[in-house]
């Protein structure tokens, strides 16, 4: 047996149905009321119909809501109790809480205006890090000024966080990318009897290339979306808000200290990944053009030049300034709740990635261009 209490019934009569209203119309009840209330318009089925609500015990806006829902072609149910009464009339037509049919454009118009929404957010996107990096250039220079405004203690920490803790595996991942180099590259070029030019191959391809940017990589996806989920959470839990209030800068607390400490983090890296990347490849030549180190590291003197290795380097800090800006941009665009911090983080890393490599192509053309 259904004890549940009923709150719309019907009653058929010969010129037109009555809809006898009952119980407490409030928004506790309001998914079964809102239930009964389809029924009931399904049932009537576009005949005239009389709504009596008299019996009505409790009604609130939520209430009041439905009542205009059940009613929007009627007039106001009869025997309401003045304060109901007031509080229906509070309310608009039904009609105007109904949105208008949404038109479907064109898949052509569809497809610009798709385009052109990308666009807009990515020109806001790059006037945002345009403005930010000014910001961070201005707190820069005031601490130039004022040295002892510089936080050393927080460089030394991030130092420790992103370089020392990040070796182990920009070692791992530089001594295997050397050996697949080089294997790949011995492969191919014993076909042609040209194997010895495997140490050329392995050789500028780290020096130049490889090196910086797999390095990078690791670090946008290691410290990068570090940065942003610290600041995220930071900012989620009002400790930004806190340190405004205290008077302090966050640019010059949270931002600044991670900028330096992996311009200075990054190059590190690089370096170490070239002498790492250089015996990897020794390792694979031993075996696969059997080479002494002796001949292998002659071949590498004969083949490294200073601008080779500059090339690479010049490259570091750059790509540190990228990662450690977006980083921080999103930890510092996180509001809401922690799937935003989710999102920013993602976005953290995969921009970052995005903008490195984009400005590893735009350093190879302007090598290519100078000759380099």
């Amino acid at each position: 047996m259904n004890d549940r209490p009923r709150f719309v019934e019907i009653k058929h009569d010969k010129d037109k149905d009555v809809v006898v209203l009952e119980g407490d119309w409030t928004i506790h009840n309001a998914a079964p009321i809102e239930k009964e209330i389809e029924h009931a318009i399904q049932e009537i089925n576009g005949h005239p119909y009389e709504v009596v609500g008299d019996k009505i015990g409790k009604l609130d806006t939520s209430g009041a809501f439905l009542l205009k829902k059940l009613t929007a072609r009627e007039k106001v149910p009869p025997h309401l109790a003045d304060t109901q009464r007031t509080v229906l009339d509070f309310l608009p037509a039904y009609a105007e809480y109904t949105p208008p049919p949404k038109k479907t454009p064109p898949i052509a118009v569809a497809s610009f205006s798709l385009v052109g929404e990308k666009t807009v957010r990515a020109l806001d996107f790059g006037w945002d890090i345009f403005a930010f990096i000014g910001r961070i250039a201005v707190c820069f220079v005031s601490n130039l000024l004022h040295p002892r405004h510089f936080r050393l203690p927080s460089i030394a920490r991030h130092i420790q966080e992103t370089g020392i803790s990040a070796l182990p595996i920009v070692g791992l991942l530089s001594v295997l990318m050397a050996m697949v180099v080089t294997y790949q590259g011995a492969n191919q070029l014993r076909r042609f009897g040209a194997d010895i030019y495997t140490v050329d191959l392995t050789v500028i391809s780290l020096l130049r290339e490889m090196s910086v940017l797999v390095t990078a990589i690791m670090v946008a996806g290691r410290s990068g979306s570090a940065f942003a989920a610290e600041i995220g959470v930071m900012n989620l839990r009002d400790e930004i808000s806190a340190l405004k209030t205290m008077g302090m800068d966050p640019i010059e607390v949270l931002v600044l200290p991670r900028v330096i400490a992996l311009l200075i983090t990054l190059p590190l890296l690089t370096f170490l990944a070239d002498i790492i990347g250089l015996f990897g490849g020794g390792l694979m030549s031993l075996s696969l053009l059997n080479l002494t180190f002796d001949q292998y590291f002659n071949r590498v003197g004969d083949v490294a030049t200073p601008t080779m290795f500059f090339i690479g380097m010049i490259k570091a800090p750059v790509f540190a300034l990228i990662i450690a800006i977006i980083g921080c941009y999103q930890g510092l665009n996180v509001s809401g709740s922690a799937e935003s911090v989710g999102r920013r983080t993602t976005l953290a890393v995969v921009q970052a990635i995005f903008i490195v490599i984009m400005a590893d192509g735009l350093f190879s053309i302007a090598f290519s261009k100078a000759d380099i």
